[in-house]
């Protein structure tokens, strides 16, 4: 909480983030404050002006005066300037340091908060975020001073024509020399640099897996394929950078060779025009520091056009982004929310996958109705079920709830209407409570009373250290059973309509069991619609429908009474069966019955 104050404290002039819900309105306010640093830095230029001018007026005034008072006022005059301008700089630095730190506060959080809530994949969230770092550390780095600098050198171009037009002429040619320097740094560089920067970003990737799956790696045996994998990735990756590298070290050597140049350049044409007597010796020492004045933004900008180009891809990027996600508010439907599932056409296609994972899936389903979701392995129940939750959104097609989309109320812990279970417990670095109140402000007592209600108050218990015991990186300070207990306590601790579970039986004992079942009879009980995907039959015992699934489509939908009927019929026609199977000899026909019936109904399963 103090962090949070002492950063509203550093940015009083701001306007405030809740009332800029887009990314544009956000960047406009990170213009604005650049705007403010080029304008300190016209002043900062203005002021440089002033060590050229003490020089040329103690050529011009104090040396053949031979005047100390004279000295003394310029001495004093030229401190004042440089005091001045190194306060302007510190302001300067400090506008955009800020500027810097207000986008990586309030525009990544915007970028994280509405990606998350607009269901953006991974990857996308990823380069947005890593969008917003590029584009802060440019506008808080020293990359972004030459940009300043660089608009304000017809000032000193200007001061040299003054004291003798062919100095102009020269100050031109070097400033135009280095110009098409810092232009040929772009262009020749630009492609090469967007594939080194993918390929770093792949070989991240590699060495990520292998060490988040360290010992499980080495344990499989891949610790050599991943090592190879990743040293292929990287090699890549090295050889665009060291090609970046070879044009640009000739880049800047030649940039540095003109620089260098102009300036021998222009004692050579100063001395000539001294011994000319067309200049005194003050012109040509002012010159030479104005000249130098000049050329210094330019030769800085060859080697920061590799940072701005990649800053400006971001900005691009992140100026594109969507507005705000309106979020539903729970509070203006109140009582006359009816929780009625609807499914239309629902096709969904996984990443990287040609074949959808569901197929024009229509489903509805009613308040306070058991579901389950059954069906082979692959054939799309896991998939599914993230639908209703609002964890996948339909590539076409629609899933509403009460006429929304669902994932527009997922996206909220305040506007949960649909409780969570995946097939895969998704945990963040905390302990079990924070994990459970979705690291919200409730209380111990919050996550206790979801424990119970979704009977693992006693597994829970059993931690280390209870509630408060931290569940690691992606949980895995945890068991898989440990893991799913706590992710099902989220799951129902806002006491959610709606509750979708995926493979709750994975993992669990004969006693987890009977506490699954005993804590969905009682959801069952309160009116909860219950959606189970699941192939264990005393889980399927519980629904009011059963939803048959193959090849990512609806095969069959029956209800649970109507499915008794079919079992019993099922079994009397086994038992018909296997009274007039032949017996062999020594086995008796209970026996054989006994051996008999579950492979048969195997065969109807």
């Amino acid at each position: 909480m103090g962090r949070v104050c002492a950063a509203a404290g550093v940015y009083p002039r701001l306007e405030g983030v809740a009332s800029m819900r887009t990314s544009r309105r956000m960047l406009k306010q990170a213009r604005t404050a650049l705007l403010k640093a080029f304008v300190f830095s016209g002043f900062i230029n203005v002021l440089m002006l002033a060590t050229p001018l003490f020089t040329l007026q103690v050529f011009e005034t104090v040396v053949p005066l031979g005047s100390i008072e004279t000295l003394a006022i310029l001495s004093l005059i030229t401190a004042v300037a440089i005091i001045a301008m190194a306060l302007l700089e510190i302001v300067r630095d400090l506008i955009l340091s800020r500027a810097g730190g207000w986008v990586d506060e309030h525009l990544s959080a915007f970028v994280l908060e509405n990606g998350l809530r607009a269901a953006q994949s991974g990857s996308e969230l990823r380069q947005d975020l890593r969008a917003v770092e590029t584009f802060r550390s440019f506008v808080a780095g020293p990359g972004m001073v030459p940009f300043f600098d660089g608009p304000w050198v017809p000032i000193f171009l200007v001061a040299l024509a003054l004291l003798h037009p062919l100095i102009g002429v020269l100050g031109i040619v070097s400033v135009g020399g280095l110009f098409v320097v810092s232009l040929m740094q772009a262009t020749l560089t630009e492609s090469l640099q967007q594939e080194s920067q993918e390929a770093r970003e792949r070989s991240a990737q590699w060495w990520g897996f292998a060490t988040s799956n360290a010992l499980l790696a080495g344990a499989l045996g891949l610790s050599r394929g991943v090592a190879a994998r990743w040293r292929q990735s990287n090699l890549v990756q090295i050889s665009g950078s060291y090609s970046v590298a070879k044009r640009t070290s000739f880049i800047k050597a030649l940039g540095r060779a003109i620089r260098i140049g102009s300036q021998i350049a222009v004692y050579a044409l100063g001395a000539w025009l001294v011994i000319n007597d067309q200049v005194t010796p003050g012109v040509l020492v002012a010159s030479a520091i104005l000249l130098a004045r000049a050329l210094a933004p330019l030769e800085q900008l060859v080697g920061a056009i590799k940072p701005a180009m990649a800053a400006w891809r971001a900005y691009r990027r992140l100026k594109a982004l969507p507005d705000a996600v309106r979020l539903v508010d729970v509070g203006d439907s109140g009582d006359s929310a009816e929780d009625r599932l609807k499914l239309r056409d629902v096709v969904v296609y996984l990443p990287g996958r040609r074949v959808p994972a569901l197929r024009n899936v229509s489903l509805e389903i009613a308040p306070g109705e058991c579901v389950a979701l059954v069906g082979p392995n692959g054939a799309g129940k896991s998939t599914l079920a993230a639908v209703i939750a609002g964890a996948v959104v339909p590539s076409s097609g629609s899933a509403e709830l009460d006429g929304l989309p669902v994932h527009l109320w997922q996206r909220d812990s305040g506007a949960t209407r649909i409780g969570y279970l995946p097939d895969e417990p998704l945990l963040v670095d905390g302990t079990v409570h924070e994990n459970i109140v979705r690291f919200s402000d409730h209380s111990l007592i919050s996550a206790a009373r979801a424990g119970i209600k979704a009977g693992v108050h006693q597994r829970l218990q059993e931690l280390p250290n209870g509630y408060e015991t931290e569940v690691g990186f992606g949980g895995r300070a945890l068991s898989l059973s440990e893991r799913r207990a706590v992710a099902l306590a989220r799951a129902v601790v806002v006491m959610p309509r709606i509750l979708v579970l995926d493979e709750p039986e994975a993992g669990l004992d004969g006693a987890g069991m009977r506490e699954l079942i005993r804590a969905l009879e009682g959801f069952k009980a309160d009116g909860v619609s219950l959606i189970v995907a699941t192939q264990d039959p005393r889980l399927v015992a519980i629904a009011n429908r059963i939803v048959v699934l193959a090849g990512g489509t609806i095969a069959k939908e029956t209800s649970s009474d109507e499915r008794r009927r079919l079992d019993r019929r099922a079994d009397a026609q086994t038992q018909a069966s296997v009274k007039i199977l032949p017996t062999a000899p020594g086995i008796g026909s209970q026996a054989a019955g006994s051996t008999m019936q579950p492979l048969l109904k195997g065969c109807r399963a």
